[in-house]
């Protein structure tokens, strides 16, 4: 009469087999992770082609070529001298001027070139609607070894904040922002002014999908089923 227990080695057996199909489970878990979620590739964010700026204000009024928010974005950064066809100017102690990416990114870094002796004690605010803003920066220009560029009279002047960097050049991580503001407070020692913003980013990835618990059902009883085959076979 064939015996109807389980030897050792069929156990053991099956405990592998159980143990490479949760593998399996977990391996087509994070094949859907890695396969499905965006990956974070940094973009330069101000040079898309959606990329527009705002401002509250404009020295000469919003629309003329000179100190227009649009110069914020045209990559001279200052370098053809303060001509004020290269840079925004709000007309008076304060302002503030924006550029809207298009879409919703995270940022990774922000510059902002200043000219040089202006000190503009600015925040930096992000918004993913142009309604709801949260502050993610303060400070006032500088001169700043971390900015890739050289701007006005050859100097770097402005400031960094950056993910990757600490002290005053942090900038958290996880913040996301369609819109990017630069706020220059009442009563600062000179009008708002910026010659050119730059920000980096990347886009927001996909949820991760939780592990299946179908998944891990049907591995085990395809074990069940084995076991009770091999019973039957003994």
């Amino acid at each position: 009469m064939p015996s109807h227990s389980l030897s050792a080695r069929t156990w053991r057996a099956a405990l592998w087999t159980l143990s490479k199909a949760s593998a399996v489970s977990v391996a087509l878990v994070a094949g859907v992770s890695f396969f499905g979620a965006a990956p974070a590739h940094a973009l330069d964010l101000t040079t898309l082609p959606a990329a527009t700026a705002t401002a509250g204000s404009c020295y000469l009024g919003c629309g003329h070529a000179a100190y227009d928010a649009s110069n914020i974005l045209d990559d001279d950064r200052g370098l053809s001298g303060n001509t004020g066809l290269n840079s925004w100017n709000s007309g008076f102690y304060g302002g503030w001027v924006q550029v809207d990416f298009g879409s919703a990114y995270v940022l990774d870094r922000i510059e902002l070139y200043g000219g040089t002796n202006y000190y503009n004690p600015f925040s930096l605010s992000a918004s993913v609607d142009g309604s709801s803003w949260t502050a993610i920066a303060t400070g006032g220009y500088h001169f700043e070894s971390q900015l890739s560029q050289p701007g006005l009279s050859g100097q770097k002047y402005g400031a960094v904040y950056d993910v990757s960097l600490s002290g005053g050049n942090a900038l958290a991580s996880g913040i996301e922002a369609r819109y990017l503001r630069y706020t220059v407070g009442g009563g600062s020692p000179q009008w708002g002014h910026l010659f050119e913003v730059e920000a980096q980013g990347h886009l927001a990835a996909a949820p991760v999908p939780e592990p299946s618990g179908s998944l891990m059902a049907a591995a085990g009883l395809g074990v069940l089923g084995w076991l009770s085959r091999r019973r039957r076979a003994g």
